[in-house]
């Protein structure tokens, strides 16, 4: 009996070593904007501080959307971020980090909440890692939240150029682990070894 359970027991191990080994310095990020530090302040907008281990260029603001200065709407929450500046906004990890994209909501500014309309504001959404593009989305935006998802490969800048004045919300990021880290190294390989001693005792 002995002999059957470690081999189980090592299986085990090995299953939970591996999980860390892959799961190492992975985050994944829901960006509500509905918590940014010394900003979501009620019927104001602010400059984007970093956020949930992000930086933001100048051109996105966070902005309460719920409130009557700007009723225009959030996707979830009473908080988003706008592009108030024009141009092409660009989210980055804050400690340089490669990540992904998970997806995010969009629509025009100044329109009513969920007004839908025609589409009227065109550009895309774009992921390049070393100034190199990864992938790249045609955005095209109305009075209402369009959802605009996943995207294969790792990135270090995103870029959100949906033209003129838009609001994003409910960005989905996933920071991905380069190297994993020397302790769940470790632990797998404690498990390899200790599934092979088992092995050889079994015989």
């Amino acid at each position: 009996m002995a002999n059957s359970f470690l081999p189980r027991f090592f299986r085990s191990f090995i299953f939970v070593s591996a999980s860390a080994v892959i799961s190492a310095n992975a985050q994944a990020v829901v960006l509500t904007f509905d918590d940014v530090p010394g900003g979501s302040i009620q019927n104001a907008v602010g400059d984007m501080p970093t956020y949930q281990g992000f930086n933001f260029s100048y051109t996105l603001d966070w902005i309460d959307l719920v409130g009557i200065n700007y009723p225009f709407g959030a996707h979830s929450g009473e908080f988003a971020i706008l592009n108030n500046n024009g141009g092409v906004g660009t989210i980055t990890a804050a400690d340089n980090s490669d990540f992904t994209f998970d997806g995010l909501w969009a629509k025009k500014w100044a329109t009513s909440p969920e007004s839908g309309g025609a589409d009227s504001l065109f550009g895309t959404i774009s992921g390049y890692n070393n100034s190199i593009l990864i992938w790249s989305v045609v955005t095209s935006l109305n009075g209402s939240y369009e959802f605009y998802g996943p995207q294969a490969g790792a990135i270090d800048e995103l870029r959100l150029g949906l033209s003129g004045n838009f609001l994003v919300d409910d960005i989905h990021l996933n920071e991905t682990p380069t190297v994993p880290e020397p302790g769940a190294l470790a632990l797998l390989g404690l498990g390899l070894a200790g599934l092979g001693y088992a092995r050889r005792q079994s015989r």
